[in-house]
C-alpha cells in the first residue's frame, strides 16, 4: 500500500491506497477493535467484499436491517427505522468489544463522521474502505444484483463518491483504504492482533448459514 500525499495542515492519520501494480494483491491491516465502514456506490461490490472477508455476524447491513423492520429490503419508506436498528446493533457490538463492519453506501460525510464519533466512544479504531469503482462498472454489476438500483440513483451516489475521496482523509478515520476494482477483487485482510482470524471466515460463514 502507498500513502496518499497530504495537504498542509492535515493530520498524520494513515490514508492509504493500493499499490496500483496489476496482479499484486494488497493487504488491509486491521486492528480487531475496528469499526469498518464500507463506502461506495450501489453495484461497487461492497456486500460481495464483506461476504468474502468477514463473518456474517460481523457485518451490519442497511439492506438487511430494512428487511428486518418491514420484511422488504427495497422499501425505502422505512429508511429512518432501518438505520435506527443499524446504529443500535453497531452500538451493542462495540459495547461488547466486537469487530464490526457497516455495509451501506456511507457516501455522506455527516453519516461517516457520526460513526467516527461512535467508534471513539467505545475506544474503537474507525476505518474506511472506499470502493473506487467506475460508474459504468457499477451499472454492469448492478444488473446481476437481485435488487437493482435505478441508474440515476447510482449516478447520484457515484458523484458523492468523488467528494468522499477528497474529504475522507480529514474526517477522523484512523485508516482509509481506497481500492480500485482489481484491488477489491484481490485484497487480503490481516488482523493485527489475535482476536479475529480472517482466514477462517469462509468456513465459519458457511457454518453459520447452514452451508
Amino acid at each position: 500500500m502507498t500513502k496518499i500525499p497530504r495537504e498542509a495542515g492535515e493530520d498524520d492519520r494513515p490514508i492509504l491506497c493500493g499499490t496500483g501494480v496489476k496482479g499484486v494483491a494488497v493487504t488491509l491491516h486491521l486492528p480487531s477493535r475496528s469499526l469498518v465502514l464500507l463506502c461506495g456506490a450501489p453495484g461497487s461490490g461492497k456486500s460481495t467484499f464483506a461476504e468474502r472477508h468477514f463473518l456474517w455476524s460481523q457485518v451490519v447491513s442497511s439492506d438487511r436491517c430494512r428487511e428486518m423492520v418491514c420484511d422488504d429490503e427495497e422499501n425505502m419508506a422505512v429508511h429512518r427505522e432501518a438505520f435506527s436498528l443499524l446504529r443500535l446493533i453497531v452500538r451493542l457490538r462495540l459495547s461488547l468489544g466486537r469487530f464490526t463492519v457497516i455495509d451501506s453506501t456511507a457516501l455522506e460525510r455527516k453519516h461517516r463522521t457520526a460513526y467516527v464519533s461512535m467508534a471513539a466512544q467505545y475506544n474503537f479504531h474507525p476505518v474506511a474502505i472506499v470502493f473506487d469503482v467506475p460508474y459504468e462498472l457499477c451499472l454492469r454489476q448492478n444488473e446481476s444484483r437481485s435488487r437493482r438500483v435505478p441508474p440515476e440513483a447510482i449516478r447520484h451516489y457515484h458523484n458523492l463518491l468523488q467528494k468522499t475521496k477528497i474529504s475522507v482523509r480529514n474526517e477522523g478515520f484512523d485508516r482509509v483504504f481506497i481500492l480500485s476494482p482489481e484491488q477489491i477483487r484481490t485484497a487480503r485482510i490481516a488482523f493485527e492482533d489475535k482476536d479475529e482470524k480472517g482466514g477462517d471466515n469462509k468456513r465459519r460463514n458457511s457454518r453459520e448459514r447452514g452451508g
